[in-house]
């Protein structure tokens, strides 16, 4: 018989998109400092995984109110890359935003505050 699933927060849930959207901006900015010749592609490829491994460690510990703090600190390592190049800190803007969105409005969503709220 199969396990009954597991029901997810609207907290997890929103996080969870903005980490995978974070997943696709990893992605194009390393396709887009290859592409740029900056950096050795060696090291543009160790970069990416390793922020890949982060992510995906973020987002299998959102279920806790640990893996939400730890997601913070991300978001602001990403918004660190503004140090780096203004773009991609533009870039990592976008989907932070999404990320304080989903802070603040799940947790709204969870408590069964509707969108008048």
């Amino acid at each position: 018989m199969a396990k009954a699933r597991r029901i997810k927060s609207a907290t997890e849930s929103l996080l969870q998109i903005a980490v995978f959207l974070e997943f696709g901006v990893v992605f194009f900015g390393a396709l887009a400092l290859n592409g740029l010749g900056f950096y050795r592609p060696g090291v543009i490829a160790v970069g990416t995984l390793a922020a890949m491994v982060i992510l995906s460690v973020v987002y299998r510990l959102l279920r806790y109110r640990v893996g939400r703090w730890v997601g913070h600190l991300v978001q602001l390592a990403f918004l660190a890359t503004f140090f780096w190049d203004v773009v991609m800190g533009l870039s990592a803007l976008v989907v932070v935003g999404f990320w304080i969105f989903g802070a603040l409005r799940g947790p709204a969503l969870d408590r069964g505050l509707g969108p008048e709220a």
